[in-house]
């Protein structure tokens, strides 16, 4: 039985390996397969842009090169037909050149594109995808496994203000907005100024998946105050969005103002109040 088992390991490894060797004892390439994972964009206008759910499909041609099929709901269609395989220790790695459609508002253009894809597993690769003549030179890098969610959280959240506390309800304000910067080690730093309630500023959220969602909590202190005097107080701040960044809110709690001061960010423009 011992012996029986020892093979069957032996077998799931020689399957989940992307490199084995043929008959010959030379190396060979076995790196077809569906590819889950994310990608980041970057070009001469913004870097690290995340699209997260994404797959890379890749297929063995019959002359040992292989053929790569991407689109992606953000960036578009990519085809590269005949990337040569090479085998390095235990990682492949693929190269070659293509063709991309990606446009805007309908109207689609093709474009020259190239390819280069490091595999050690299906679970484990590296791509990259090369546009010279979109925006100055567009790269987008595609991971496998799950988006970090500092990446997901990062950007503009921009929209109304919805202020409580013991002293008055719903107090609305437009124009506002909070940023998310991520810190590249899974906590992002927020920064929420506003003209009505002060600057709240942490320098290091929590940031998690939960659910379909995802959510961020930390605590800062901000200076608040009337008539030209002001004064610091502790604040905690909760927050949870979609992937769309279309439905959030941002939660802004302070404890020791008004017998408890919460002020919310949320998407849109203000409800309409009755006068």
């Amino acid at each position: 039985m011992k012996i029986k088992s020892a093979l069957m390991m032996l077998s799931v490894a020689g399957v989940m390996m992307a490199c084995d060797k043929d008959e010959n004892g030379s190396k060979t390439v076995d790196f077809a397969g569906n590819y889950d994972g994310y990608t980041l964009a970057s070009c001469n206008y913004f870097q690290n842009m995340i699209s997260p759910n994404e797959t890379v499909v890749i297929t063995k041609n019959t002359d040992g090169s292989a053929s790569v099929s991407f689109t992606s709901s953000t960036w578009g269609e990519f085809t590269i037909t005949d990337a040569q395989a090479s085998v390095n220790g235990d990682i492949c790695t693929l190269s070659g050149s293509g063709q991309t459609q990606m446009g805007m508002g309908g109207s689609t253009s093709s474009y020259d594109c190239t390819f280069t894809a490091e595999i050690k597993s299906q679970h484990d690769a590296r791509m990259e995808f090369s546009i010279p003549a979109v925006m100055g030179g567009m790269t987008l890098t595609f991971q496998t496994g799950d988006a970090p969610v500092d990446l997901l959280l990062a950007g503009t959240y921009n929209g109304y203000t919805d202020a409580d506390c013991s002293m008055f309800q719903d107090r609305f304000t437009d124009g506002e907005s909070a940023t998310l910067t991520a810190n590249g080690d899974g906590t992002v730093k927020v920064l929420f100024e506003s003209a009505s309630w002060g600057t709240f500023t942490v320098e290091s959220a929590t940031a998690t998946k939960k659910g379909e969602e995802y959510v961020f909590t930390g605590s800062g202190s901000v200076a608040m105050g009337m008539s030209g005097s002001t004064a610091d107080y502790d604040f905690t701040v909760s927050g949870r969005t979609n992937t769309a960044k279309d439905d959030y809110a941002i939660t802004f709690t302070v404890p020791a103002v008004m017998g408890g001061l919460t002020v919310t960010l949320l998407p849109g423009t203000a409800p309409a109040t009755e006068e």
